[in-house]
């Protein structure tokens, strides 16, 4: 079945904050996420309690959705992350369904076909940028749950295997490197 992502969740806006001490909470922007939406660098709290309202504070589950830029990634916000508030560069996803797994609508999100259905409505041509209407306005098809856990662990198996690849390029750079110390040191 397919539905509208208005009809399963909520969207939001994340907010515009400055740096503030005491530092309890995370800020969560773009930069923190890797091109697959994963978390780059361990998180320093960079806002205060007091700069928050209540109803902008990240729930475990939530999705971040990056609205802003050239990669519009999605990631779920996980506990590791909390407490933590979104950027204006995220659009914040509450699921209202329990028959859509939130790691599912990450990887709907960020599947070639809605990528490539996103940059041709972005608006901006200096900083492109979804609106909160146009993703809301994003067909979902609501797989059944084993379907949609299959769906997952393929994506995750994936882009495992894409980090291998790299990893082995890495590892194999390395060698060539090392062979050729070895032959300039014969040669001197």
């Amino acid at each position: 079945m397919k539905k509208l992502l208005k009809e399963i969740a909520l969207v939001r806006s994340g907010v515009f904050l400055k740096s503030h001490e005491p530092a309890v909470v995370n800020y969560l922007q773009t930069k923190d996420f890797d091109i697959d939406g994963k978390l780059k660098n361990k998180l320093y709290p960079s806002v205060s309690k007091s700069q928050v309202s209540e109803n902008h504070f990240l729930k475990s589950g939530e999705i971040l959705f990056a609205a802003k830029g050239w990669k519009n990634f999605a990631a779920i916000c996980d506990n590791n992350m909390l407490p933590a508030v979104a950027s204006t560069s995220f659009l914040v996803i509450s699921l209202s369904v329990d028959y859509i797994s939130p790691r599912f609508l990450v990887w709907w999100l960020n599947s070639e076909r809605i990528q490539e259905f996103l940059k041709s409505v972005a608006k901006g041509t200096a900083i492109p940028s979804i609106t909160k209407s146009q993703l809301e306005n994003i067909e979902v098809i609501a797989f059944p749950m084993d379907i949609q856990e299959k769906l997952i662990r393929l994506s995750e198996l994936r882009i495992r295997k894409k980090n291998l690849i790299l990893d082995i390029e890495k590892l194999n750079e390395f060698k060539l490197e090392l062979n050729l110390n070895k032959i300039i040191q014969n040669y001197e």
